[in-house]
């Protein structure tokens, strides 16, 4: 806009200072006047040369006053090459320090890159000894578990050790009673047998067993008869860990289960009964009135005893109730019972039977692990065929 509004201006003074100059060499031609004595020809010619010079001063004049761009151009182009050398010098500098701060900008971006990988390496070992460090805490914390189990399983141990040694010393005076004092308990002896009932809750697990272990020990206390203590007292001994695995067994697993305690030596009046505890899962072994076993026996050649027929056949019944899984008495090997009634009766039939006949016993009532086995005897004449 300044250039544009410059011309302008010049245009409009040259045409002036033309029109002005073209009038005045106009009556200057036509009165035909002279100037420091030259013809009126030469003196129109000096002034339109001195019009043109004016043109051109006041055209500067001009442009110098309406412009200060144009002042500067005029009168300080020599500071402003100085000033623009200057400067090139300046940027000459500026792109040498610019070239070496991107040399060292580079340097430094290589070793920023170098310290970013040692960094992630040192930090990916941080990780891995972080890793290994609670790996090792969780393995000292099982030691120290295990260490305090270990403790825990030597106090314990230490004090059944304790308890045996008092036993062991109780033998020992019971090897010598045994000569002398009354026998108490046979090895292998059921001083108390119960059912219990497995998965309930373990307090009340708790409760079972104990109340197992009382009448154990009541029962005990019972069979001293006339030498029963005037107070209560704990005569029966067993192992923890006896009673840790029942207690186990109970809480893991539904169903009822037999437990029977019994020595596990002979036991003189006086010493401490020494037991263990026998667990087993008491199951259904017969339904009430199912056979047991069936023999024949045949006797047309000779006389009958039948109390000798009636215990060879009791006999088989018991190996044969042992083995579907009835559990026998450790120290009679007997797993039930006969009613004098049922024995009586069946003994009478025998007699009354010529040559062959077929004796059948049968349950009386349900049977489980834990017995008694109750049964009852049928006895049938055989046919003869001639």
């Amino acid at each position: 806009m300044v250039g544009i509004r410059l011309i302008v201006i010049m245009a409009i003074v040259g045409g002036l200072i033309a029109y002005i100059a073209d009038k005045m060499g106009s009556k200057i031609g036509k009165k035909k006047m002279t100037i420091f004595g030259l013809r009126p020809k030469y003196t129109s010619i000096l002034l339109t040369v001195l019009s043109g010079v004016l043109i051109s001063v006041l055209s500067i004049v001009t442009v110098t006053i309406s412009s200060e761009s144009a002042r500067t151009a005029l009168f300080g182009m020599d500071k402003l090459q100085k000033e623009l050398k200057s400067l090139n010098d300046e940027k000459d500098r500026a792109a040498e320090a610019l070239i070496e701060a991107s040399g060292k900008v580079q340097k430094q971006n290589e070793t920023i890159a170098a310290l970013d990988k040692e960094i992630k390496n040192s930090t990916n070992a941080k990780e891995k000894m972080e890793f290994e460090l609670a790996s090792m805490n969780a393995k000292y914390d099982s030691a120290q578990e295990e260490v305090k189990n270990l403790s825990d399983a030597r106090v314990k141990l230490t004090n059944e050790i304790s308890d045996l040694e008092k036993t062991t010393e109780g033998l020992r005076q019971g090897i010598i009673n045994m000569r002398e004092g009354q026998l108490y308990y046979r090895a292998g002896e059921v001083v108390y047998a119960a059912v219990l009932r497995g998965a309930m809750n373990i307090e009340q697990n708790k409760d079972q067993v104990a109340w197992l272990l009382n009448n154990a020990n009541q029962a005990a206390l019972q069979r001293l008869g006339d030498q029963m203590p005037d107070k209560p007292v704990q005569v029966i001994w067993i192992s923890e860990e006896f009673v840790t695995d029942a207690l186990n067994v109970l809480n893991k697993n539904k169903g009822d289960y037999l437990c029977r305690v019994r020595t596990i030596a002979n036991i003189m009046v006086g010493e401490l009964v020494v037991c263990e505890l026998e667990m087993l899962q008491n199951k259904l072994i017969y339904n009430d009135e199912e056979e047991v076993m069936t023999k024949t026996y045949d006797f047309s050649n000779g006389k009958v005893n039948p109390d000798m027929v009636i215990m060879d056949f009791l006999t088989g019944v018991n190996h044969k109730a042992v083995a579907a899984g009835v559990l026998p008495d450790p120290v009679t090997g007997k797993v039930g019972n006969l009613d004098a009634e049922v024995m009586v009766l069946a003994a009478n039939q025998i007699k009354n039977c010529n040559g062959k006949f077929t004796l059948t016993a049968y349950t009386r009532g349900k049977v489980t692990t834990a017995g008694p086995v109750r049964i009852g005897l049928r006895v049938k004449q055989e046919k003869k065929y001639e």
